[in-house]
């Protein structure tokens, strides 16, 4: 049954929003969404974003959200055809600021409630906002100061106060709580725990992206069939986790759109693949991937963020040769792989409770969908 929905979605070029638009023009069926608008800072083309080609998807770029409410207000008249008809929205915009933590936060924050005021002046009809946030909500990135209790729960109260005041998150869920009072919308909160999966361009925090440079570039040097010793200590090898494949992601953020009386009213959502991984258990499989021969962790161990620029002109050589897109190695954020397979030291698997309790069960093995975010950085020219 079709329906006269208009999703539109801020921040569609990330890992996040670029999932969005894409399970919005399918799930739950190819009906649902009437009009999907993909919002995006930087110029993009349906085809450079590789997005299905679908007549309801439409683009709009330049719409920037640090200028004055009106100003965005009237950004969004002039650039989204039918703006007025916008029924759910979803939130997935980011400034990486490059300055302290209060520049971040405020700025971020900012960013949600200039957006959130400017649409909701344009767009009457709004049903819902979605606002993706993350495992900075459960301390995550203090584990030197914030007790970390897996599973991790959504009914679990704020970190203390000074940390907590270095959390974006919060003051955005706060500024959407706010705004949400007298008005005829609703908003959820959904959490991931680290995400895996594609994007055009480059994604600062994608496990996936980081792992296919490394791994692409590792075969090239060291010939298939090499073995790989995980990069990381034993720590980070064995500790508990849940990754968030971007498909699973964009599900849990459109069922709980759709289903305002059970997910709406300020919830918030774990949501993850479904299945408690280690790196163990998943070290050898990407690898595969890859025609590599992952094996555990063997003491000393050359961080992938160094082998990767020690070999910078092999990967030059391998774009020229491919006819790769000229992915910059150093855009990705390498910091983020190191945490996240070395210094991470703590089980920080989430509980998927809620989400089950509202009817969402969606689930995927976390080696597939690796498997798919590899196929679909093949198909766009990002890897070999």
């Amino acid at each position: 049954m079709s329906t006269n929905f208009h999703a539109l979605v801020f921040g569609a070029s990330g890992i996040s929003g670029w999932a969005l638009v894409k399970e919005a023009l399918s799930y739950p069926t190819p009906t649902t969404f009437s009009q999907v608008t993909a919002l995006s800072n930087r110029p993009l083309s349906i085809s450079d974003a590789h997005w299905p080609n679908d007549p309801r998807l439409q683009l709009a770029s330049g719409i920037d959200l640090t200028a004055p409410v009106d100003v965005v207000a009237e950004a969004l008249k002039e650039k989204v055809p039918k703006i007025e008809t916008v029924t759910h929205v979803f939130l997935f915009v980011y400034i990486n600021t490059g300055k302290d933590q209060k520049t971040l936060k405020e700025v971020n924050t900012n960013l949600i409630k200039t957006a959130v005021e400017a649409i909701q002046t344009v767009s009457p009809d709004i049903k819902s906002f979605i606002l993706q946030t993350g495992g900075k909500a459960y301390g995550l990135e203090r584990p030197d100061v914030v007790k970390i209790v897996a599973p991790l729960k959504e009914s679990y109260p704020r970190v203390p106060k000074p940390i907590a005041d270095d959390i974006f998150y919060y003051s955005q869920y706060d500024v959407l709580d706010s705004l949400s009072k007298g008005a005829s919308w609703t908003f959820t909160e959904i959490r991931p725990d680290a995400m895996i999966g594609f994007v055009p361009g480059t994604n600062v925090m994608n496990l996936a992206q980081g792992l296919a440079f490394y791994l692409s570039l590792y075969r090239e040097v060291h010939g298939a069939g090499a073995k790989v010793p995980y990069p990381g200590a034993e720590h980070g090898y064995r500790h508990k986790h849940t990754d968030t494949f971007q498909d699973i992601a964009a599900k849990m953020e459109i069922y709980a759109a759709l289903n305002p009386e059970k997910c709406g009213s300020g919830k918030t959502f774990n949501v993850t693949n479904g299945d408690v991984v280690t790196w163990a258990d998943k070290w050898p499989g990407i690898c595969a991937y890859f025609g590599l021969e992952g094996i555990g962790p063997q003491g000393t161990f050359e961080p992938p963020a160094e082998f990767v620029k020690r070999h910078a002109d092999t990967w030059n050589k391998v774009v020229a040769r491919e006819g790769l897109k000229a992915s910059q190695l150093d855009s990705y954020y390498w910091p983020f792989l190191d945490v996240m397979m070395d210094k991470a030291f703590f089980d920080r698997q989430y509980d998927l409770s809620a989400a089950r309790a509202v009817g969402f069960e969606e689930t995927i093995d976390t080696l597939k969908a690796y498997a798919i975010a590899f196929d679909r950085m093949r198909a766009a020219k990002v890897i070999p």
